[in-house]
């Protein structure tokens, strides 16, 4: 779903106004760490306190709303681009400035349960992304297999 300025700027001032906002997940970018319907709480964006592994969300230049892990920062042309990718996407994000992230990511509130990414779990599974890329190989892999045998009519 595509965001205009108008309403990027609404979920900013938001957050501002009460230190988080909590929006619900689509697709399959996160999988399985963030799932479709799972609620996912952001507060505001603090770059002196970002890590390698965080999950940030930001709108991109077409104007959609993205939550990936943070993999670093570099400087082009003396201005930092922050590097992001989904946990199955094989590529990075295309680089974004700073002006461009909204929130990180706190917790997860699943139907069951609540994630917070400063449980042992959550900060293994970042961890793990981040350091074996053929992690999302498999992931991606694992997704292609499952939605092929639930469009012929096979559950998994």
């Amino acid at each position: 779903m595509q965001f205009n300025k108008n309403t990027i700027d609404l979920l900013m001032r938001t957050m501002k106004k009460y230190g988080w906002i909590d929006l619900p997940s689509s697709g399959t970018s996160m999988y399985p760490f963030i799932q479709k319907g799972n609620i996912c709480r952001f507060v505001e964006f603090n770059d002196k306190t970002v890590k390698k592994g965080d999950i940030l969300l930001y709108h991109s230049s077409t104007g959609q709303l993205i939550a990936h892990r943070f993999l670093g920062v570099r400087e082009v042309n003396n201005q930092l681009q922050y590097e992001l990718k989904g946990d199955t996407n094989l590529c990075s994000d295309e680089p974004i400035s700073h002006e461009q992230i909204i929130g990180t990511l706190v917790t997860i509130d699943r139907k069951n349960k609540k994630v917070y990414i400063g449980d042992l779990s959550a900060i293994l599974w970042g961890f793990l992304i981040v350091t074996f890329p053929v992690t999302s190989k498999i992931l991606k892999s694992y997704l292609s297999f499952k939605i092929s045998r639930s469009r012929s009519g096979v559950s998994i």
